[in-house]
């Protein structure tokens, strides 16, 4: 009896290691990328020390030009509004969204299982077209070292430094960002605001909400958005972990209120220029 015990329940792990990986596998298809050097381009290595920022973004970047299927991602769930990687790290998953409702996919997947803890998923507050001055992205701290653990990597200067893009693709457009800062805080509603009355209030914000990451990279001109990576953490009660990241353009350079307002028209009126 206790040898048919153990093999039912060995039979039953069995099953749920391939329900995961299945699971995973099925992620990998619906991101996979259609991108390739071009024919007869030489592999380019990092830059070296001191070298200007815009060469890195002459060279091809097949992560900017990754094909996202995200027909069927929708098809799957139409609540699905982008998908994010951080190259260097596990983090390639769907982002999630429901309108002004932070709970549902907090213990949800892609495919509404409940109980489950695999879910990315954008505040239901931000805009579901990341038209909001501050879009902010949720996911668990997971001991196995998926979903959202590796963002406390961020923490470590040598690592920030070492992890420079973080893509964010979405039918209509493809976000390539710059980690700002990466620190530890409380999980205040402060945090999660996500419209300003002007840019100078908006500055102000983002120099309070970074000051505590003693590596900051703040652009001299400021930043028209934040995309702010959320976890768990645990060095106190209720902490959390911030990766707060700027949009850049091709030549690397940040994007401007300009161009943040040419994109979402319908805001109104685009933040000025300092």
């Amino acid at each position: 009896m206790l040898v048919l015990t153990i093999l039912v329940l060995l039979s039953l792990c069995g099953l749920k290691l391939a329900e995961r990986f299945w699971h995973i596998r099925k992620y990998d298809a619906m991101g996979e990328t259609d991108a390739s050097e071009p024919e007869g381009t030489e592999p380019k290595g990092p830059a070296e020390p001191g070298e200007a920022e815009s060469k890195e973004t002459e060279a091809f970047d097949p992560d900017a030009a990754r094909h996202i299927d995200f027909e069927a991602l929708k098809a799957r769930n139409e609540d699905v509004v982008a998908w994010i990687l951080i190259p260097g790290t596990v983090i390639n998953y769907p982002v999630l969204w429901k309108a002004h409702d932070n709970e549902y996919y907090l213990h949800r997947d892609i495919d509404r299982r409940e109980g489950s803890y695999e879910g990315v998923f954008l505040d239901g507050d931000s805009a579901p077209d990341f038209s909001s001055r501050q879009n902010l992205f949720y996911g668990h701290h997971m001991k196995n070292k998926t979903m959202f653990t590796a963002i406390c990597d961020f923490k470590d200067e040598r690592f920030f430094r070492e992890h420079r893009r973080v893509y964010l693709y979405t039918p209509e457009h493809t976000y390539v960002l710059r980690p700002m800062a990466c620190l530890y805080t409380s999980a205040t509603a402060e945090k999660r605001r996500v419209e300003f009355a002007d840019q100078i209030e908006f500055d102000a914000y983002v120099d309070e909400m970074t000051k505590g990451c003693s590596f900051r990279e703040i652009p001299n001109g400021g930043v028209a958005q934040l995309f702010s990576f959320v976890t768990c953490s645990y060095e106190f009660q209720d902490a959390r972990t911030i990766l707060y990241c700027y949009e850049v353009d091709a030549d690397g350079n940040p994007v401007t209120g300009e161009e943040w307002e040419s994109r979402h028209p319908v805001r109104g009126a685009a933040p000025h220029e300092k």
